[in-house]
């Protein structure tokens, strides 16, 4: 590199400034103009309009004047979004550049990447590119050499001659450094060496090649991103979201796409991504969240985070039963005696019979089977027995009728009713007919109402049921301990999936056409029959699944299993496997990796660090022990420290006791699901830590009573790999070291 080319970069980069001040001047003017009009238009209508006493002439004038406040309120939003836009530009308009010369033209481009595009206002012509942009691909997959990209007229091939990549700030070049690959491990190496933040960041400028690929991934209607801890999955899926907006914004709005995250913390950690990207945000939500009141207001659904904790907290064969259950219930030999259930269900409800009042016949059994079958056949179950419900009703009107004309005639005046008005005769009448319809209305409304929950319960109660929808398959004894709690109106975790499933196919589910794209994360925690759930729920999107089968919080669901693709083969997905992780030195990596048996077929970025510790303490010494570390860890720079426990009930020990040694300490509880994750020392469950990251990292009871038995392995997995720079262990002498610890190679991992 000439050592001018600093210089003329810099001057390069002075005219892009110039040209963001200009727009953003323009753009602040404009806005303030719209936000003036709407104000106008506001006082004008409060304070020159009576509506109580208004003429045709002033409400025509009140109509126009609101409608001229929509459109001035949709300009402003429009212009009050490119201001946002062009200030987000102003703190690095750009970091990188690529000089591309394309097959057929004279000469090659200069083309600057950035976040957002930035268009010359005299020329007209691109100063910088959307990272987004088709001709941008090249940046991400490509080194010097030949290359290609597809844009809106075709494949585009050329040459790249130079890729470079810059550091920006307070509008100065901090420096610069041209690579051959795709991404420098220069860059990365001082991205990842940051501290974390209490918000997730966007990784624009270090997207890898087969993280491109899954981002702009728009041929594949399920793509499954599975990747270890730390590789980037969360932000791929963020990133595609952007990208999905840039490419299809004229189709496509934020309110169509839709993230199903872990829980709400996580949410929140990840709701600055979008919008740094230049995007609203999308609807968020959680599993929780969505099948409440789809079972019903009526009930209460257990939490995944109180059902883990029970389990966790329970030891032996109760916590055994706990994994049992779960496992039963979400597999796929339940989903077969599920849909068993609903056809013996749906055979019960087609026994139709003639319906008849007196004499009279009103509808056939073949009529009802008929519009079953064909009329209504494209509902579910429970909406076509309404239908024909809807149907008999309203031929019973006729004949209720005439059979209430018919009384009034034949009315012979008795003393009770002498003098008596015709509408008590009426009403009389009616009473006598609606008496002579009971029977008949009330079997209709048996034989014509399917109650799910109901059924769900006979299911645990009636051997003779479970005989005929299960077949051999024995009922399991520890499953009926959900009627317990459905008889005290709670959904227990365990069951609420299943009933979700057993309404919607009885009901139907509550279809939302309106969404065309979903985000499930942390998939690795779903069972098959819940994304059936989702799929049905959401019949017009297609879906971004995102997770990794190792950090499972329900291991023994699928520990028969290396990959997700596995678990969900009958989905035929398109698997992207990321197989390099970002987050961790390499000795965490490496450590983490030990912790599976060396079960993480990846890579990891050459980021050195120390070695993870364990740390034996007396008993008597454990909280002193854990606020000494916490006290290294600040002065060793970490920002954020987490101490990450088993259960919630051990967080709040821990926390009792860290305030109780030291009352002027900052630490933060993170125990409920809609708590914010805020920098600093923070202590938390393992099962509330999915998904975060943090600088430094603790865990304060690795001893084998809390990671001994083969389900906690990938806990402690998920527990320590939350760490970017700093992990220790502690246990007391009062216990041995976890098994999975003592099991790996001593090389990679120290004592102190």
């Amino acid at each position: 590199m000439q050592e001018n080319d600093f210089q003329l970069e810099q001057d390069w980069l002075d005219v892009v400034y110039r040209e963001i001040d200009e727009q953003l001047a323009k753009q602040t003017r404009q806005t303030r103009d719209y936000r003036g009009q709407m104000q106008e238009i506001r006082t004008s209508l409060w304070e020159e309009h009576g509506i109580s006493s208004a003429s045709s002439n002033r409400m025509m004038d009140v109509a126009q004047q609101i409608t001229g406040l929509r459109h001035s309120a949709t300009s402003f939003g429009i212009q009050h979004r490119l201001l946002k836009q062009l200030q987000a530009a102003q703190k690095a308009p750009y970091f990188g550049r690529m000089d591309f010369h394309e097959e057929g033209l004279p000469g090659k481009e200069s083309m600057y990447i950035g976040i957002r595009s930035l268009i010359d206002q005299k020329s007209n012509l691109p100063l910088v590119y959307d990272w987004r942009a088709p001709v941008s691909s090249m940046f991400y997959d490509y080194g010097l050499g030949e290359a290609r990209y597809e844009g809106p007229g075709g494949i585009y091939s050329g040459e790249i001659s130079l890729k470079r990549q810059y550091r920006i700030k307070d509008r100065r070049l901090i420096y610069m450094f041209d690579n051959e690959l795709t991404i420098d491990d220069e860059v990365l190496q001082q991205a990842l060496g940051q501290h974390a933040d209490e918000k997730m960041r966007t990784i624009v400028n270090t997207i890898q090649r087969e993280q491109n690929q899954a981002i702009r991934n728009v041929h594949d209607s399920l793509l499954l991103v599975e990747g270890p801890a730390g590789s980037g999955k969360t932000s791929v899926a963020l990133h595609r979201v952007a990208y999905l907006l840039y490419k299809y914004r004229d189709s496509i709005r934020s309110q169509n796409i839709v993230i199903f995250s872990p829980n709400r913390i996580f949410s929140d950690y990840i709701s600055h991504v979008l919008p740094e990207l230049g995007e609203e945000n999308v609807m968020q939500t959680t599993f929780q969240d969505f099948v409440e009141p789809f079972l019903g207001w009526d009930w209460d659904v257990e939490t995944q985070l109180s059902y883990l904790e029970n389990s966790l907290r329970e030891h032996g064969k109760v916590r055994e039963q706990y994994l049992k259950v779960m496992v039963f219930k979400s597999s796929p030999e339940f989903q077969r005696v599920l849909d068993n259930l609903v056809d013996l269900i749906v055979a019960e409800a087609c026994d139709f019979f003639d319906v008849r009042v007196g004499k009279e016949l009103v509808i056939t059994a073949h009529d009802q089977e008929k519009l079953f079958a064909e009329n209504y056949g494209y509902l579910p179950a429970q909406k076509r027995l309404a239908k024909i419900h809807q149907r008999i009703m309203f031929l019973l009107r006729p004949i209720k009728k005439n059979r209430v004309q018919k009384l009034l005639k034949g009315f012979n005046p008795v003393p009770t009713l002498e003098g008596e008005s015709w509408w008590t005769l009426a009403r009389e009448a009616v009473k006598t007919v609606k008496h002579e319809l009971e029977p008949i209305l009330a079997k209709l409304n048996t034989q014509l109402q399917i109650d799910g929950i109901n059924w769900y319960k006979r299911l645990w109660q009636d051997l003779d049921l479970w005989e005929k929808v299960a077949g051999t398959l024995e009922i399991p004894e520890y499953a009926r301990k959900s009627l317990r709690s459905l008889e005290d109106t709670l959904i227990s975790f365990e069951d609420a999936v299943p009933l979700a499933y057993l309404k919607g196919e009885l009901e139907g589910y509550p279809v939302k056409r309106t969404i065309q794209h979903v985000i499930v994360d942390e998939v690795q925690d779903y069972a098959p029959m819940q994304l059936h759930i989702l799929t049905k729920t959401f019949p017009r999107a297609k879906f971004t699944f995102v997770g990794d089968v190792f950090q499972s919080l329900h291991p023994y669901v699928w520990q028969a299993e290396e990959t997700l693709e596995g678990v969900f083969n009958d989905l035929a997905l398109k698997t992207v496997r990321l197989n390099k992780s970002y987050r961790s030195t390499e000795e965490i990596f490496h450590f983490c990796n030990g912790l599976l048996g060396g079960q993480v077929q990846a890579e990891t970025v050459l980021r050195h660090g120390r070695k993870p510790a364990t740390h034996q303490v007396r008993e008597n010494e454990h909280i002193k022990r854990l606020h000494d570390m916490i006290m290294e860890s600040e002065l060793d720079g970490m920002e954020t420290i987490a101490v990450i426990c088993e259960t919630v009930q051990e967080c709040r020990a821990i926390f009792d006791g860290l305030r109780k040694h030291d009352p002027i300490l900052n630490v933060s509880l993170l125990v409920h699901e809609k708590a914010k994750f805020k920098p600093g020392v923070i202590i938390v469950p393992v099962f509330l830590a999915k998904g975060l990251e943090f600088d430094a990292v603790i865990v304060p009871d690795v001893s084998a009573e809390k990671y001994g038995e083969e389900y906690q392995r990938r806990l402690l997995y998920v527990a320590c790999s939350r760490a970017l720079h700093s992990l220790r262990l502690v246990y007391t002498d009062k216990a041995s070291l976890s098994p999975f610890v003592q099991d790996m190679t001593k090389e990679l991992y120290i004592l102190e």
